[in-house]
């Protein structure tokens, strides 16, 4: 009795090209900023509430403040959100991040462009 163990082996679907997988590794590389995953997160929450706490961002992503101070610092050397310190309800202290008109558009542009690729995808499997 032989112990070899049959290891399926898995195939290529021929119905996927490869086409949308090196359109979504161009667009990760031409924008570095939005192509990175808690940077692209910070965008759309920033996007769908325009203004936000930073202590808010870091509770819903998670993040460490030091973490989330240098995803920010990118987003706004690249003028994608503008961060601000101001006096919440005269007591203390508050740093609010807000995105640009810039940050929107370009947040919009990354994303039609992943719609398209995703929609390609979609076509190829169906």
């Amino acid at each position: 009795m032989s112990h070899t163990r049959h290891i399926k082996c898995f195939e290529r679907d021929n119905r996927l090209s490869i086409k949308p997988i090196k359109d979504i590794a161009k667009l990760l590389r031409n924008d570095r900023i939005l192509g990175e995953p808690t940077r692209l997160l910070i965008m759309i929450l920033l996007y769908l509430n325009i203004r936000m706490k930073f202590t808010d961002l870091q509770k819903i992503l998670g993040l460490t403040a030091g973490n989330l101070a240098s995803h920010l610092k990118k987003l706004r050397e690249s003028g994608y959100v503008n961060v601000r310190k101001t006096f919440l309800l005269e007591l203390r202290t508050t740093t609010i991040v807000e995105i640009t008109k810039n940050g929107a558009r370009r947040l919009l542009e990354f994303m039609g462009s992943l719609k398209e690729i995703l929609k390609l995808v979609h076509q190829e499997t169906h």
